[in-house]
């Protein structure tokens, strides 16, 4: 569920971070397997992901294919493994999409309303939404005007999603502003559907998958169904104070935008197409031009193309890459079209706070063009210490002011007003915090909106110490009200 997605300024950080320098490619006869086998294992051990799947591609041939660690059923993962992918799911509709373009079939600067009769807001400029505009993510939905991913009870078909729409005003008039959204995608997998006259499944095993031999591959419309497919996928994990814990994925629609299983054998083949013009094993699933126009920069956002995020190597090549998290799985995707090299990774574990996923990719980029992997200055296992001792230390002064307060100390005093007020705002802010924590999520992470679970499966340890402070000092702000009331109706009662 990517990539895209940037929910938190740590996610913003990773994504921005990944587009490292690569610099010239490696000889093929040097590959360097043994310290990029040594380096996966160190960052997992550093991370504590319980298991993922590497691959490499130079040319047209997959250089290197392997998996690590165990799945929640305990299986060992291979390079046949599969995961969830995620919003690298987006790719794939837009070039599904992009299959209609160069058929004939579709005008990517249309109205979408054109082909999807149904399609109406209640706001006239959604009739002007152009395809191009949603495979741009600058259609004017954002996740505040239709969060989709808190939207409850949860859709159950595209055609619900399109009539679910009918209540929403725009964010901003359609081609003037970037917003990453996954209804935009939803809509295009409606509209394959409607111009196909196929299921958005059936078109992509018919007209992808099965072209490029992606034989593990499958599509999903709600997470519920990761696994009721013969290649299901079991549990992946969320993060509780370091521990992978292995849960079931939270109820969502994904179709379109992140519905997507995968292996990094089959995705291999997929990044293979983004250097190659479009071509596997002299299958042409759409033609080269076709390619360079989803991986051409287009509308406001300068480093977004058409289902892909794109930037410069520091020697000036152009690198694309998309990213996909959930709650319990997460993917990531880079290609260098003009050096033919890709690389993908697929874990099974999710969107966390502390956990390095960046360190994975852009080490394995310095590994590939004879450069050193850089060091993360904090750890997964630091940070999450550091939480413990956070939360330890909380504890420890919460009991001691409860102490202080049945002996009549420091809260017995009398004080000024002023610093009475600001002392009640600083013993209430983790209570504040913890309130309107979906909102500065949402601030933060560039306008997504997330639900409360998936807050909780984000940061947990963050959650419990908030929860934690903030019960503690809402028990000790009404103790000192009481002693405080007794004293004013004492009062009132000696003046009669």
């Amino acid at each position: 569920m990517m990539a895209y997605a940037k929910i938190t300024l740590t996610l913003v950080t990773c994504l921005t971070m990944l587009l490292a320098p690569v610099g010239s490619a490696f000889a093929q006869t040097d590959f360097p397997m043994e310290q990029i086998d040594h380096f996966i294992r160190l960052k997992m051990e550093e991370n504590h992901i319980p298991g993922l799947a590497v691959a490499i591609t130079r040319d047209d041939k997959v250089i290197f294919a392997k998996g690590y660690g165990k799945t929640a059923d305990q299986s060992p993962i291979s390079a046949d493994t599969p995961f969830a992918i995620a919003s690298l799911s987006k790719s794939f509709t837009a070039l599904a999409v992009m299959q209609l373009v160069e058929s004939g079939r579709v005008d990517i600067d249309k109205p979408v309303a054109h082909y999807i009769p149904s399609f109406q807001l209640n706001d006239p400029r959604g009739s002007t939404i152009t395809v191009r505009q949603l495979l741009s993510h600058t259609s004017g939905l954002t996740d505040t005007v239709y969060p989709d991913m808190t939207i409850h009870p949860q859709p159950t078909s595209l055609e619900d999603v399109v009539q679910r729409l009918h209540e929403v005003t725009l964010h901003s008039d359609p081609g003037r502003e970037f917003h990453y959204n996954n209804t935009n995608y939803q809509l295009l997998a409606k509209l394959v559907e409607v111009v196909s006259k196929e299921t958005f499944s059936d078109y992509l095993q018919r007209h992808i998958f099965t072209p490029l031999e992606m034989n593990r591959t499958f599509n999903v419309s709600n997470t519920n169904q990761f696994d009721e497919k013969p290649n299901a996928i079991s549990s992946g994990h969320y993060f509780l104070f370091g521990k992978p814990i292995a849960a079931a994925e939270p109820e969502w629609f994904v179709e379109g935008a992140a519905g997507m299983v995968s292996t990094v054998n089959d995705m291999a083949k997929w990044l293979i197409i983004q250097g190659n013009g479009g071509k596997y094993n002299n299958v042409q699933v759409l033609s080269s031009e076709g390619i360079r126009t989803m991986h051409t920069p287009t509308g406001p956002k300068k480093s977004y193309g058409l289902g892909w995020e794109i930037s410069q190597t520091a020697d000036g090549n152009k690198q694309i890459e998309h990213g996909g998290i959930l709650w319990t799985y997460k993917a990531q995707e880079l290609v260098i079209p003009d050096q033919k090299l890709g690389i993908v990774l697929l874990f099974n574990s999710g969107l966390n706070t502390f956990v390095d996923y960046y360190s994975f990719v852009s080490g394995l980029s310095a590994i590939l063009t004879n450069s050193t992997p850089g060091d993360s200055f904090f750890t997964h296992t630091m940070m999450e210490a550091g939480m413990c001792i956070m939360i330890i230390l909380t504890v420890i002064m919460g009991i001691r002011s409860f102490l202080r307060l049945q002996k009549g100390g420091e809260y017995g005093k009398k004080r000024p007003n002023g610093l009475r007020f600001l002392s009640l705002l600083l013993m209430l802010s983790p209570l504040l915090l913890l309130l309107f924590l979906p909102k500065i999520i949402t601030y933060l992470g560039g306008g997504r909106v997330l639900s409360l679970e998936g807050i909780f499966m984000m940061m947990p340890s963050i959650v419990i110490w908030l929860g934690i402070a903030s019960l503690q000092n809402l028990l000790l702000v009404l103790f000192r009200m009481i002693p405080t009331r007794k004293k004013r109706m004492h009062a009132r009662v000696s003046q009669r």
